[in-house]
């Protein structure tokens, strides 16, 4: 081929030799403006646009180089070199289907360049062109068998093309070459963990470190791997990460986490604002912080977090999950009118989410259950081992599961259960999961068990390994979904049968619980399918009491708790997040209707507080007939809640404990029933305790027998009399009643286990 003379004379040896000295020698301003006089100098030399690409591609100037290059090829339009640099300049651009074209040039000219067959197949993958990708690296890596960055990219491409074993054995490969391959350690492993062999995952990465201690990449891997099962071992990789890298914000932000759920929220912090501070557009840093900030009680600057989260990723639904629970802590109703826009597929399409917080401002069934089995789905990758056939004849041996066995709401309720558990039939064991290591219940509740397992600090592999050498029959997990749960130990199967019960109060969605604790009242026949678990049905109600639950001697005066002393006194005990306009429109037409009376109301925050007054003065009730009653003891706070004249539920999430604390204390409580279990528990309690007139159909009864109660002070003072006869004499409060029906129920499934039959629904009603 020949060219048309150019004018002017190229380059002369000592210009180039100058050219590049600058280069190499000079600030990067002093090249640009020797480049530029280059350039206008010689635009059509070859030699010297070629040089000038050289030197605009060492300095990362792509789009230079691919125009100077341009320009050398304009004159000479087969030189293989140039060509060859020139599609590097254009796969750097992203200019990737140019880049195959110039590449495929030189694969034309100089078959022997392998480098430009395998930047042209980088070019294919990257533009989702995997078969094409895997032709070209299949040959390359049979010419060239010690090519493990092709050998690595074929694995990537077959993965694409759904060929896991292929891809799998590339990596193989790659390190049988090369075990310093960091790439193709992180790629096998992966592979590895997707396909439930987390173990051998982990043993991968630790051969990688072995040969390459200095990766801060292979250390994280390996915490991550770890995080879920061993918290411990992931911290201490972590921590490596960090020590070979203090700013890699994948080791900055796990390890925010652990700290997280150890509840050391300070140091939990300094590293998530460490992290931040490195890639402060990370979304889920905000997320972070703004969960800890909750937890500490800064509950504005935690959603001022969650929404700046969105900001950066409005389209998460973990954080717009956590964002609407926040605003419900804060009775900021606007999240219930963004709710209702995203109700059908909030954690039910897309990505899954946590539905812990949710549950509660949505009384549909079967979007509980759609969310719960959508989450549920994490936990398929875990593949217990089978359990031996069990012999009938020894004591049937029961494990609760929790983090509560403290000065906590469940251990309120099921003291009486522990204490009145026949051993004689049931070994009962505790295997307690939370931070909190100390306190009287706690003490007190070791008396009344076989035995206590404190399994704060072990993995849930550790914890399955010893739940099956204690030989347990049934394992019931007490947390469901709820704050500090490990849901996950059901996953890797502690016993044969597993029951949730108590703690979350609705289904898990997942197959790993053969059985799900309910009443004919929470779980009516027509709301049945929305159980993934078979339902054992107690007679009464499914909640257990104790029968010996202190109230304080000394009940506080009205005056001593800033009520008025001859008012009437509506009462509402429930968590603010449970309050939605739908009561509160009601509670404060009640407060016209009832001249001088008052609401009191649980203290949940600040914020709440001041929400709740503002929504009191818009509806034309002075703020001040609000009373907010602050945290008390146990014993005192039931005392002091026989100063209230009647207990006003909540709707879509009833008070469950607070309804019960209630009762006991001899406040009667009125409620309307909806259709989920979370809705139906304070129905179950008022109907097991007698008092079936203050279970309503609607709203408008609701309201109705509210005002006539508030107005009619012998009918109230009636069900006073009867709730404090019925008290000692009804099923609620009768610990060892309720014990009985409950072993009664785990002898009927253990039998089902006896037997080699599938768990079936059981009516003990």
């Amino acid at each position: 081929m020949t060219t048309a003379p150019l004018a002017g004379s190229p380059p002369s040896p000592q210009q180039i030799d100058q050219l590049v000295r600058t280069f190499t020698t000079r600030p990067r301003p002093a090249f640009e403006a020797a480049a530029a006089a280059f350039d206008a100098a010689f635009p059509h030399d070859f030699t010297a646009q070629n040089v000038l690409g050289a030197c605009y591609a060492g300095l990362k100037d792509f789009a230079r180089a691919e125009a100077a290059f341009a320009k050398a090829l304009a004159v000479r339009p087969d030189s293989v070199d140039t060509l060859f640099v020139h599609g590097i300049s254009l796969y750097e651009l992203g200019r990737h289907p140019n880049a195959i074209a110039v590449l495929a040039r030189v694969a034309k000219l100089a078959p022997q360049n392998t480098q430009a067959t395998y930047y042209r197949a980088l070019c294919h993958h990257l533009l989702g062109q995997f078969a094409e990708a895997a032709e070209l690296l299949r040959p390359l890596c049979a010419s060239e068998p010690k090519d493990v960055r092709a050998r690595n990219s074929l694995g990537l491409a077959l993965l694409e093309l759904g060929r896991t074993d292929e891809a799998v054995a590339c990596f193989e490969q790659v390190l049988a070459i090369d075990p310093r391959h960091i790439d193709a350690r992180l790629n096998l492993a992966l592979q590895l963990e997707r396909g439930n062999e987390a173990g051998r995952a982990a043993e991968v990465i630790r051969a990688g470190i072995a040969h390459v201690p200095s990766s801060t990449d292979l250390h994280e891997r390996l915490g991550a791997l770890l995080l879920a099962a061993d918290p411990a071992a992931a911290e201490a990789s972590y921590r490596r990460a960090l020590a070979l890298d203090p700013r890699a914000v994948n080791s900055l932000n796990n390890l925010g986490l652990i700290l997280f759920r150890r509840r050391e929220f300070g140091e939990a912090l300094d590293f998530f604002a460490l992290a931040l501070r490195e890639k402060p557009e990370m979304a889920a840093l905000h997320a972070n912080i703004g969960v800890i900030l909750q937890q500490i009680g800064e509950l504005d600057e935690a959603l001022a977090a969650l929404e700046h989260a969105l900001e950066l990723e409005p389209d998460q639904p973990f954080l717009r999950g956590q964002k609407l629970i926040q605003q419900m802590q804060l009775c900021d109703w606007r999240a219930l009118d963004e709710y209702a826009q995203l109700a059908d597929t909030l954690g039910i399409t897309g990505e899954a989410i946590s539905p812990g917080g949710i549950i509660a401002m949505d009384d549909d069934p079967a979007r509980q259950r759609a969310r719960a089995e959508a989450y549920a789905a994490r936990y398929a990758a875990i593949v217990p081992a089978p359990f031996a056939p069990r012999a009938q004849g020894d004591r049937i041996r029961v494990g609760y599961f929790s983090a509560d066995f403290h000065d906590h709401a469940t251990m309120h309720l099921m003291a009486g259960l522990f204490r009145c558990h026949d051993r004689s039939r049931f070994e009962i064991s505790v295997w307690s999961y939370g931070l909190t290591r100390e306190g009287a219940q706690r003490e007190a509740l070791k008396d009344h068990v076989d035995r206590f397992v404190d399994i704060a600090d072990l993995p849930d592999a550790a914890v399955a390994d010893l739940a099956r050498e204690a030989g347990l029959d049934i394992a019931v997990d007490l947390k469901g979904y709820t704050q500090d749960n490990r849901f996950a130990l059901f996953a890797h199967r502690l016993a044969p049968v597993q029951i949730g019960y108590l703690g979350y109060p609705g289904t898990s969605g997942a197959p790993v619980l053969d059985y799900f604790i309910g009443d004919a009242v929470t779980i009516p026949d027509e709301e049945r399918a929305h159980f993934s678990e078979r339902v054992i049905r107690l007679p009464g109600s499914y909640q257990p009491n104790d029968d010996a639950r202190a109230i304080a001697a000394k009940a506080p005066t009205r005056t001593e708790l800033g009520l008025p002393d001859e008012a009437f006194v509506f009462a509402c005990f429930n968590n603010a997040y449970k309050i939605t306009p739908r009561e509160w429109d009601i509670w404060m037409r009640l407060l016209q209707a009832v001249p001088g009376s008052v609401l009191w109301l649980f203290k949940s925050n600040d914020w709440a507080e001041d929400n709740l007054r503002r929504e009191a003065l818009a509806r034309g009730v002075d703020p001040a007939r609000l009373v907010f009653a602050p945290w008390m003891p146990h014993a005192e706070h039931l005392a002091r809640l026989r100063a209230a004249d009647l207990f006003l539920d909540c709707f879509a999430c009833n008070a469950h404990t607070t309804a019960s604390d209630a009762l006991w204390a001899g406040l009667p409580l009125l409620t309307r029933p909806g259709r989920s279990f979370i809705a139906r528990v304070a129905t179950s309690l008022v109907n097991a305790v007698g008092l079936t007139e203050l279970v309503v159909d609607s709203d408008a009864a609701y309201e109705a027998l509210a005002l006539e109660l508030a107005t009619s002070p012998g009918r109230l003072a009636a069900l006073r009399a009867r709730l404090a006869e019925n008290r000692l004499t009804t099923p609620l409060f009768d610990s060892t009643g309720y014990t009985r029906a409950l072993e009664q129920a785990y002898v009927a499934v253990h039998q089902h286990r006896i037997e080699g039959l599938e768990p079936a629904d059981i009516d003990l009603g």
